[in-house]
């Protein structure tokens, strides 16, 4: 656990976390905004909320009620099948 919490990943999410953790948050503003990413980590970061749903889909991760909606969604876009091919190269 501290190793995850040491990597650059954690500190990116927790950083983003902060940056959410305001009601002037425009998710759409943020959506837009990864134009602006070079290619390769618009990749990556759609390879980041893959996983991200992925994680938050199983039954081990941790809900209560500000987070069952998001649960059940992920869970729902896993059982569809959609992502059951998903191939995102890294060029």
């Amino acid at each position: 656990m501290e190793n995850l919490q040491m990597s650059r990943e954690s500190q990116a999410a927790i950083e983003l976390g902060d940056s959410m953790n305001d009601y002037s948050w425009n998710p759409e503003r943020f959506a837009e905004s990864v134009r602006f990413l070079h290619r390769t980590n618009q990749q990556t970061l759609f390879r980041t909320i893959i996983a991200t749903i992925r994680y938050m889909a199983a039954d081990s991760y941790g809900i209560d009620q500000r987070n069952k909606a998001s649960h059940e969604i992920a869970k729902k876009i896993i059982e569809s099948g959609a992502l059951d091919e998903a191939y995102l190269p890294f060029i």
